[in-house]
């Protein structure tokens, strides 16, 4: 349940709802050469290597420790960048449970977002003994309930004979792509989709996890699609694209249906679930690849302060830093209004999480060359055939995502011009690759598990996570 939750979010809904019942091809398309992909190849690294680190620890042990950096730290920015989005989702959430006129209020959605933030922060300061439940708990409760109750809305409302908001018709399943610029809009869909690998840095403490963590990913994975295609089809299906708020979605397809019917207030409790829905899926992010980081202070990448731990394991320094970063982003919400630069926003995001990808990809093919004896209770079928497929696929769709991307989206969402678009993404993406590059220069080897550093793994028990 927490695979799925770093995954399924509600701010997704909107955006892929906007694009009618081609939607499912897309899905489709997605799941055949990214989504399947990374879930597989998260299930023979994790297997084969199910260290603290996740991601870092596979890509440090078949390209070295420069490479690993840069994909932790793409990971990581991108997530910073998308708090922000899915902090306004939940303020609008907030505001449909109490005043549905605060949801456009400026200092509403910052005091919003930064009380759950750092609720989100220090909850996970106790560690998965706390997380892990409460993380599942807030799925059930605020991301399957709401979304299914979406999708028997879409399809009570149908099947009561009333209009669709878009053409149900067979042909309407196909793809209407007639510019680079409707090709980006449908790729920014990627965002939508990662995050599967996320929870590997918890695979080491997982009961059995040769046979646990594949199916654990298996589940998830078709839990996510369900949700995602059927959840983006009711609002499809109940709101217009043209009234479609990316940050409100499928509140509006509650208050669209509930309202005439007179159960309006049920808008109000559904608001509040949502919001909790959306509270689960910010906490299984904010340790995830934060515990990354750690791993690599104890290599010594980056200063020994951010190897401390509090007492239920978390990183407790490397958190507050970004607990810090997220917050000064969500003061920008005082100045920007978020649904003008979503796009933005999610394109950013998923091009620099699209690098980490790359190297992951890589990093499997590497490993089943270099240490082939290293046991695997999972392995990609089709021996070094089926895995070129799988993971060079997945590479080459990553690869075709980050340059197709550079391309401005055909979108009436989109505030800025097509040059400007470009550039502007250019100029983040180069500076977000190149700051690792520049960062691990100044690594130091005194830095290296420093095992009489207050706040460690170390000092409490004796022994390294990870040995």
């Amino acid at each position: 349940m927490m695979s799925a939750a770093v995954v399924v979010g509600l701010e997704g809904l909107p955006l892929a709802g906007s694009f009618g019942l081609p939607l499912v091809v897309y899905y489709a398309f997605f799941t055949l050469c990214f989504f399947l992909p990374v879930g597989l190849v998260a299930a023979e690294l994790g297997v084969g290597w199910p260290h603290d680190g996740g991601v870092y620890r596979w890509i440090r042990e078949a390209l070295g420790e420069r490479w690993a950096f840069m994909g932790i730290w793409c990971q990581w920015i991108q997530i910073l960048v998308w708090y922000p989005t899915v902090l306004a989702v939940c303020a609008v959430s907030l505001s449909y449970a109490i005043d549905p006129e605060m949801h456009d209020v400026g200092w509403f959605k910052v005091v919003v977002s930064l009380g759950i933030f750092w609720a989100a922060t220090l909850i996970n300061f106790k560690g998965l003994s706390i997380s892990g439940w409460l993380t599942t708990a807030l799925l059930y409760l605020g991301t399957l309930l709401p979304v299914f109750l979406a999708i028997g809305l879409a399809a009570w409302w149908l099947g009561s004979g009333r209009e669709s908001a878009i053409p149900l018709e067979w042909s309407g399943f196909v793809p209407r792509i007639d510019s680079i610029g409707e090709v980006v809009g449908v790729v920014a869909m990627f965002s939508f989709l990662s995050g599967l690998e996320v929870n590997s840095v918890h695979f080491r403490h997982v009961r059995d996890p040769q046979r646990s963590i594949p199916r654990s990913l298996l589940f998830s994975g078709v839990l996510v699609l369900a949700i995602s295609v059927l959840g983006a089809l009711s609002v499809a299906v109940l709101v217009p694209v043209e009234e479609v708020d990316l940050a409100a979605g499928t509140l509006q397809v509650f208050s669209k249906v509930l309202g005439p019917l007179g159960w309006g207030w049920m808008v109000s409790i559904l608001a509040g679930l949502a919001l909790a829905g959306m509270i689960g899926h910010i906490m299984v992010w904010v340790i995830g690849p934060t515990e990354s980081l750690r791993v690599a202070a104890e290599d010594g990448l980056i200063p020994p302060l951010f190897q401390r731990t509090t007492a239920g394991g978390a990183p407790r320094n490397v958190m507050l830093l970004q607990a810090g970063v997220v917050s000064v982003l969500c003061l920008l919400m005082l100045f920007f209004d978020l649904n003008r630069i979503f796009y933005f926003l999610t394109i950013a995001s998923a091009q620099v999480y699209l690098v980490m990808y790359v190297l992951m990809f890589v990093s499997v093919i590497v490993l089943r060359i270099r240490q082939p004896d290293v046991p695997r209770a999972f392995v990609i079928p089709g021996g070094m055939p089926g895995l070129l497929l799988v993971a060079g696929g997945g590479g080459i769709t990553a690869v075709a995502g980050i340059v197709i991307m550079f391309w401005p989206p055909a979108t009436k969402d989109m505030a800025m011009d097509g040059s400007t678009f470009t550039l502007s993404l250019l100029a983040v993406f180069v500076t977000v690759v190149t700051l690792p590059i520049v960062l691990y220069r100044f690594r130091n080897p005194d830095w290296k598990d420093r095992p009489g550093l207050p706040g460690t793994s170390t000092t409490r028990s004796g022994w390294k996570r990870g040995d």
